[in-house]
């Protein structure tokens, strides 16, 4: 297995900070490496990173349009949050659009990252809910996307309607 590769660096003025290490492929339409920096064989969990290719059902689909979509709304959709109240709201505002609510979710609550709405939670003794959960925008959007299929409550399954249009933008894209 060949060493990560330097792929960025963070300099505060003159200091170098950090160097992000990491692996990189460039593909052609067959499959072939044309380049390659680090360990092309290299196995990763995208996690995050792969929301906006789980958003694009949402926007293929017609659904992003058919439920009057916003900007705002595709933002939360192909990113992770900490939990602050401008997300929060959001989220909630958007469920409750579809007739939904936190119940609907599958992606489970979550203490916020963000440190006022953490201590807000504390100080009022409130458990943090799914609407808290960093995941929650992609959540909302697979429920609109599911809304929109037609699916069944369990979006989140591997068979479901909503996870194999994710599957095929994955292998389409």
């Amino acid at each position: 297995m060949s060493m990560p590769y330097p792929m960025c660096e963070a300099w505060r003025g003159p200091v170098l900070e950090n160097v992000h290490l990491g692996h990189a492929v460039v593909c052609d339409a067959t499959g072939d490496i044309v380049q390659a920096w680090g360990d092309p064989n290299a196995v990763m969990l995208p996690r995050s990173s792969c929301k906006m290719i789980q958003a694009l059902p949402l926007i293929t689909s017609g659904a992003a349009g058919a439920f009057g979509l916003r900007q705002d709304q595709l933002a939360l959709a192909c990113a992770s949050h900490n939990g602050a109240t401008i997300h929060t709201h959001r989220v909630q505002a958007w469920l409750t659009d579809l007739g939904l609510g936190d119940h609907d979710l599958r992606c489970g609550p979550q203490m916020p990252r963000d440190e006022d709405e953490r201590a807000s939670l504390r100080a009022q003794d409130i458990t943090p809910c799914q609407w808290h959960n960093n995941c929650s925008g992609k959540h909302a959007g697979f429920l609109t996307l599911n809304k929109h299929l037609g699916g069944g409550a369990d979006y989140h399954q591997p068979d479901h309607l909503v996870q194999q249009a994710c599957l095929t933008a994955f292998e389409d894209t």
